[in-house]
């Protein structure tokens, strides 16, 4: 058995503050906890850098610069991998004969290279990244990025047959487990969930829910989570004028910051620490957690299940993810609206968070999910 494992990852995982990157870097750390040694491989963009954090969940630690000239978003191969090519990953992967966890459809340049075919492999399939792509095409108002988003989905769907050369898809949810089991019948497919750092934060009781407020957060970049906030902005805030909305994350746009600036009791929180975005989640009077499409799953649902009181969903938001039973699921603007009312009537009871607390620990615990993992090692 292989104690040191190549992982690939789409970005530095580190500050580890929106979907994937905390699945990254919390497997990571699972891995170095379970006794692993991790030569960590990352493609920095958008400012991210090397960091003593990465050092303390990892063994060794490499950065790359992702290519993100012009010229590559006009190729065949998708722009998500292509701008992901490095030979000196190669070089470096050739030095040993581990095993290498490509993370995500993005780092995936190198998995069916001949100098690599003797080696296992394996990828985490953050989402079907077709599917995801077509959704973001359809999500955006901007004619640029329609086409951009269209053309990527295409170029993803031909791409991925990639996979083929894997010896393991990891998935995420079982809906995506299904789609990779029928897709690569060749290839083992296993269902790995998500990893987080929701158990990591002690929380009594008294303080979840403790706050007056309501909150949505996202990372508040993303085409998805700004539609979800959009939504509710129109269709949900105005029948509460005298409760405060909070709508926390990353990177809020300007538009964002014109559609709420007539609304009194809304507070826009840019860039919140991840101290202060556990303290928001735990004393919000409810999450209110909305989304459009289906891919994927959403760490930020998993945090507030940890940490967080009375948590309102959509249906999408927990399909596949066998969290149904300890949300409060709407189907509807005005069973949302109903649903929050009820919400903010009733603290949530100390028998919710015990079966709350049971469905996690069966299927969201990271020291018992990176076992599926480390059986192939």
């Amino acid at each position: 058995m292989s104690k040191r494992i190549h992982v690939i990852s789409f970005q530095v995982p580190y500050p580890a503050d929106y979907g994937g990157v905390i699945d990254v870097y919390y497997k990571v750390k699972a891995l170095k906890d379970a006794g692993y040694k991790v030569a960590l491989h990352c493609f920095a963009y958008k400012g991210r850098k090397d960091s003593p954090s990465l050092h303390n969940i990892a063994d060794e630690v490499y950065i790359y610069k992702r290519n993100t000239c012009v010229l590559n978003r006009m190729l065949l191969k998708p722009y998500i991998v292509k701008s992901r090519q490095s030979k000196e990953l190669l070089e470096r992967l050739l030095q040993d004969n581990d095993p290498i966890l490509f993370e995500g459809l993005h780092t995936t340049h190198l998995l069916s290279s001949p100098l690599l075919k003797d080696r296992k492999k394996f990828v985490r399939a953050h989402n079907i990244e077709g599917e995801y792509y077509k959704y973001l095409a359809d999500a955006t108002v901007s004619m640029k990025k329609k086409f951009f988003f269209n053309w990527e989905s295409r170029r993803l769907q031909r791409y991925e047959k990639v996979l083929s050369n894997a010896d393991v898809i990891f998935a995420i949810t079982e809906k995506e487990k299904r789609y990779f089991t029928t897709t690569y019948p060749n290839v083992t497919t296993e269902l790995l969930p998500c990893f987080h750092n929701g158990a990591e934060d002690s929380v009594t009781t008294s303080q979840r829910g403790a706050g007056k407020y309501l909150l949505y957060n996202g990372n508040l970049s993303v085409e998805e989570n700004l539609n979800a906030v959009y939504f509710l902005a129109e269709r949900v805030i105005p029948s509460f004028p005298e409760v405060k909305w909070i709508i926390a994350g990353g990177n809020p746009p300007k538009e964002l910051y014109e559609v709420v600036q007539a609304m009194d009791n809304v507070e826009i929180i840019a860039n919140p620490s991840s101290s202060k975005m556990s303290t928001l989640i735990t004393e919000a009077a409810a999450n209110v957690l909305i989304t459009f499409q289906s891919t994927g799953i959403k760490l930020k649902l998993i945090n507030a299940l940890y940490k967080g009181g009375h948590c309102i969903v959509n249906d999408k938001m927990i399909e596949s993810t066998g969290l149904k039973d300890v949300c409060m699921v709407t189907h509807s603007d005005k069973d949302l609206i109903d649903t929050i009312k009820k919400a903010l009537s009733q603290k949530i009871t100390d028998e919710e968070l015990a079966l709350r607390k049971e469905v996690l620990r069966q299927s969201y615990d990271n020291d018992e999910n990176i076992k599926i993992l480390t059986k192939y090692l």
